[in-house]
């Protein structure tokens, strides 16, 4: 019995070796040949006078820091300036994202919906208002808050829709940072996806995928099929309906439109999870949709269907090598024949030729090559980023990707985002706040704090949404000078206080103190007053020693209102 069994395990494990192979050379041959498609010019798609009324949203959370800058680029547009709206959506804002897009030249149109959150949501609630406005424009254009735009971006997306196309996509890349190997191969990522493969299948004919950032549709496909994406990935959602609808989105290689990076890999995970982890949850949901739409002989759904299912980059590198290795191992144990592991020995070769012609056809720079000795690290961070996905995550959320504010870079140590501050720009940017009325959360981040944050989800959640962390104790500098980006120094809340309570003071402000025991906030605010005679101490709360959800919050948080305190300091110590 042993003699048959093995040779049929023999003939399962070669079966299961090739088609392995198989299926991941697939998807690397077609990306190969959509480099190769990417390298033939284009044709350029020709402009015609402006008659459109066009509409730009940009759906805005929390983006005080760069918002104003992309409204901007876009008060810039070569486009006629009469057929030209531009909206900001502040989205459930807790800072002065709304103020900040005023000063800078953009009608606001403020939004606070804490049951329908995500810019899904507030896309939709933009695109209802003005489609059902007495003078609907004739295209909505999106384009994200922390973005900039070519000056021509909106003549060559209108100039696509002149030609046919009700949505158009533009092309999407990277703000220039040179600063590290990470930052241009994350921008060779970009140029890759966005360049080459949405150019490749445009010169062979294809519809383009919507990446939700510099894109149009006419008014009459928003009113045929209303925006209905409300997912982190939003963009692929709403590309898969309208592919299942017919409706072919065309790339515009002439529009162009820049965003920034993560400022370090710790940054770039979040966002990762959402992309990816929304790709698979979209996946997941829509594919039976897709799949029953090529039963009917549907070329758009087969194509649709099929550039769905290759899978990003850095995943199809990881499971290609790892299907390269297994299969050495197997071909020297003798447990299958060479034949079988030549496809999986392909798809790697085809990975490198679509990534070294693709970066020729994308006209890369000489250094995105040398960024190519980052890979290793680079799918090592992928592995992390898969794993996280594993512990689940919210498809509808959207968060506020981390980054640099005005050519600030975010540091992260250990995990944790800490901002690269000084005490005085530190202490100038809480004046900032205070003056302006804008909410802004700080948190002093010690040692303590990074050791518990690695168990503790909710204190990472604490510390992801704070406005500002700042480095409270010099185990934070010196583990910040491990990473190669060390931080400025330390910036420590004893150091802080003391100082923000003088400026307040010597404007009149008022301050609540809530912690401490035993009259200990009594004492505080005590000499608070002593050392600062212009500064009000107006509340001072002494909860019970308890767990936070245990405290009586009610009576915490209607006692600060009432206080109508400028600065709130909170100190329960662990």
């Amino acid at each position: 019995m042993l003699t048959l069994l093995l040779p049929l395990a023999q003939a399962l494990l070669t079966a299961a070796t090739a088609v392995v192979g198989v299926t991941l050379a697939l998807p690397a041959a077609y990306l190969a040949a959509l480099a190769i498609a990417a390298l033939f010019p284009f044709r350029p798609t020709p402009r015609r006078t402006a008659t459109h009324r066009v509409a730009v949203i940009v759906p805005a959370h929390n983006e005080q820091a760069l918002v104003g800058r992309a409204v901007r680029s876009l008060a810039g547009q070569s486009y006629p300036a009469p057929l030209l709206r531009l909206i900001v959506v502040a989205d459930n804002c807790t800072d002065a994202t709304a103020s900040a897009a005023r000063e800078a030249g953009a009608e606001v149109w403020e939004r606070r919906d804490e049951l329908a959150v995500g810019k899904g949501q507030a896309l939709r609630w933009a695109m209802d208002r003005l489609l059902g406005s007495p003078r609907p424009p004739d295209s909505i254009v999106v384009v994200d808050a922390d973005s900039v735009a070519h000056p021509d971006l909106i003549v060559n997306l209108v100039a696509e829709q002149a030609g046919g196309a009700e949505a158009v996509q533009a092309e999407y890349l990277v703000l220039p940072d040179t600063e590290s190997a990470r930052s241009r191969l994350v921008a060779a990522g970009f140029l890759l996806f966005h360049r080459v493969r949405l150019g490749g299948r445009r010169r062979l004919g294809l519809p383009a995928a919507l990446v939700g950032n510099g894109m149009l549709f006419s008014r009459a496909l928003l009113e045929r099929h209303p925006w209905d994406a409300f997912t982190g990935v939003e963009d692929l959602e709403y590309t898969i309906g309208l592919r299942v609808a017919g409706v072919r989105p065309r790339f515009a290689p002439a529009a162009v439109v820049l965003g920034p990076i993560p400022g370090s890999y710790a940054g770039m995970t979040g966002q990762r999870v959402r992309w990816e982890g929304g790709r698979f949850d979209v996946m997941r949901r829509r594919l039976p949709q897709l799949a029953a739409h090529t039963l009917r002989v549907d070329a758009g759904a087969w194509d649709a269907l099929l550039d769905l299912l290759v899978p990003p980059l850095g995943l199809l590198a990881l499971l290609a090598t790892a299907a390269l290795l297994v299969g050495a191992l197997a071909t020297g144990a003798g447990l299958v024949p060479g034949w079988a592991v030549a496809p999986a020995a392909a798809a790697p070769v085809l990975l490198f030729l679509f990534v070294c012609v693709g970066l020729v056809a994308g006209r890369a720079p000489a250094s995105t090559y040398l960024a190519l000795l980052e890979v290793p690290r680079f799918l090592a961070w992928k592995l992390l980023t898969y794993a996280r996905l594993r512990s689940g995550f919210d498809p509808t959320r959207w968060e506020r990707a981390e980054r640099g504010t005005d050519g600030q870079r975010v540091l992260a140590v250990a995990g944790i985002r800490i901002d690269p501050l000084t005490l005085e720009e530190a202490l100038d940017l809480l004046d900032r706040a205070i003056c302006t009325r804008t909410f802004t959360q700080v948190a002093t981040v010690n040692l303590d704090f990074l050791v518990q944050a690695q168990t503790r989800p909710e204190l990472r959640e604490i510390l992801r949404r704070s406005s500002v962390n700042l480095a409270d104790g010099m185990p934070v500098v010196w583990l910040s000078k491990l990473t190669g980006r060390p931080l400025p120094g330390r910036t420590a809340g004893s150091d802080l206080v003391p100082r923000l309570m003088g400026r307040l003071g010597d404007r009149g402000g008022r301050v609540f103190l809530l912690g401490g025991e035993q009259g200990v906030a009594e004492e505080a605010a005590r000499r608070l007053k002593d050392d600062h005679p212009g500064l009000a101490v107006v509340g001072v709360f002494e909860p019970p020693r308890s767990d936070v959800d245990r405290m009586p919050n009610e009576l915490i948080i209607e006692a600060i209102n009432r206080s109508r305190a400028d600065v709130l300091l909170v100190a329960f110590g662990n």
